[in-house]
């Protein structure tokens, strides 16, 4: 934030440390506002505007017409992938080490270098005799 020229304030050190927290992934800027006891809406959505803006964030925007928030790790070791339940909204985070290099596979076969990609897989739990 700060070589970006931005000063690292309350409200934005607040939002950065809620959404680094333990298990934290794709928070509406709603459920960052929950989170923290500082700043207005109206800063919060700031500070997650600029922060995307900046790189910072990645922003995943729902069908709900909802955006959720996550940190932007720039280590690769970070990367993973979302499920989205239909029945509940329950975001859950996964990687798949398979699916990668099927993906890394595509890429190369279209005649791409990768520089990144998202998946959103969405869908109902399984019951026990197979449907959703």
């Amino acid at each position: 934030m700060r070589r970006a020229g931005l000063r690292s304030g309350q409200t934005r050190r607040a939002v950065m440390e809620v959404l680094a927290g333990e298990g934290r992934c794709l928070m509406s800027a709603q459920d960052v506002i929950d989170a923290i006891d500082v700043g207005s809406r109206a800063s919060v959505y700031r500070v997650l505007d600029d922060l995307y803006e900046l790189g910072l964030l990645r922003r995943m925007d729902g069908r709900d017409g909802i955006a959720r928030f996550e940190i932007a790790h720039p280590d690769p070791d970070h990367h993973h992938h979302h499920v989205v339940n239909e029945e509940t909204g329950e975001i859950t985070a996964f990687s798949d080490p398979v699916l990668e290099a099927a993906i890394a596979a595509i890429a190369d076969r279209l005649g791409f270098e990768l520089s990144g990609h998202d998946g959103i897989l969405r869908g109902r739990p399984r019951t026990d005799d197979g449907t959703a």
